[in-house]
């Protein structure tokens, strides 16, 4: 049996969240650290929560897939209150763009590229002009901020939460998992602007996540209880991310009018923008350089991957050995200077 250890957590994302929940039902002792405590407005607040690997089947190889798959999995099993749903996502195109359907199908495996169904089978509230669409029975999705509360409930009495900034060098543990985003130590991170917006229209209904194929400005939206819809489209390579600019907000919300008249009435209810840490290759990372553990970079697949990252690092700090390992698993960079440090500021 692996030896109890003190762990430290810096950052209460879905990352450092998740990685606090692994290691503490394992056993350890994990404090976590984060000025804002459980239920911080972070990039995970603003995700959309699809789990959905074979949607991102472009960017990832078919290791990065198949993690997905098994992330997907443990989601699956996580006994948590996180609206948990696996009713496959639809990809629909209007007919001008159906050759990025095709170009998309190419990439997927044999048995998931024709499934003979229209998507008004699927989803009936869909115009007739989606002629066509791919089914991804498999992809699943959650709600993020439902998640990021019951990981903070079940972790409230079962961890050490300290609201106070830190880095991983002030801190006295066997281990420290620095998961703090843009405020890690890593000079390779870089920041993607990701805009959202959340309606609701009683005249539409949505049973699965739907990506709508766009050359200029693809859009996904996923259905939340009460007939409210997260809808998001933009990605702007910016690390500022206090405002949503007005050309992106209109363009998300021309896209989302395409999809379905009934939402030109839709009740707006949130446009907000965060900001997503990512790396060059848009691929998470885990980072070992001594006793501290970087996690990070997870671009667009933060709750996609949070749980086998989790899986990954723990087998690693207790000796395991785990098949996903070296798909993670990078050399440590050296660390930045005091200023840069600073400037990123936790």
């Amino acid at each position: 049996m692996p030896q109890t250890k003190n762990i430290a957590v810096l950052g209460a994302g879905i990352t450092g969240l998740y990685c606090a929940y692994t290691l503490s039902r394992r056993g350890h002792r994990v404090t976590i650290y984060d000025p804002s405590g459980f239920g911080g407005q972070n990039a995970s607040w603003m995700a959309g929560g699809m789990l959905a690997p074979y949607s991102e089947i472009e960017h990832m190889d078919a290791r990065w897939v198949q993690a997905g798959l098994d992330s997907l999995e443990l989601w699956r099993e996580t006994p948590l209150d996180c609206g948990f749903r696996q009713d496959g996502s639809l990809l629909i195109a209007h007919p001008e763009d159906h050759h990025m359907l095709e170009r998309f199908a190419a990439h997927l495996p044999a048995g998931l590229k024709n499934t003979g169904r229209k998507p008004q089978e699927l989803e009936p509230d869909l115009p007739e002009k989606f002629r066509n669409g791919l089914y991804l029975s498999e992809e699943a999705h959650i709600e993020p901020r439902r998640v990021l509360a019951a990981l903070g409930r079940h972790l409230q009495d079962k961890v050490t939460l300290v609201t106070s900034r830190a880095a991983p060098e002030d801190i006295t543990a066997d281990c420290c998992i620095d998961a703090r985003g843009m405020a890690m130590d890593d000079p390779d991170l870089r920041g993607v602007k990701g805009e959202i917006l959340v309606v609701r229209n009683p005249e539409f209904t949505l049973t699965r996540p739907l990506r709508l194929m766009h050359p200029r400005y693809p859009l996904y939206i996923v259905p939340r209880p009460d007939h409210v819809f997260m809808i998001g489209a933009t990605i702007i390579e910016s690390d500022e991310g206090q405002h949503v600019a007005l050309r992106s907000a209109m363009e998300l919300m021309s896209a989302l009018y395409s999809l379905h008249p009934g939402f030109g009435e839709a009740e707006i209810l949130e446009l907000s923008c965060g900001i997503r840490p990512s790396y060059p290759d848009n691929l998470p990372r885990i980072t070992q350089d001594g006793t501290i553990f970087r996690v990070g970079g997870m671009f667009r697949h933060g709750f996609l991957l949070a749980p086998i990252m989790a899986q990954v690092l723990s087998d690693n700090i207790e000796g395991r050995s785990n098949q996903n390992r070296s798909l993670f698993t990078h050399d440590a960079k050296p660390h930045q200077t005091d200023d840069q440090r600073a400037a990123k500021g936790f």
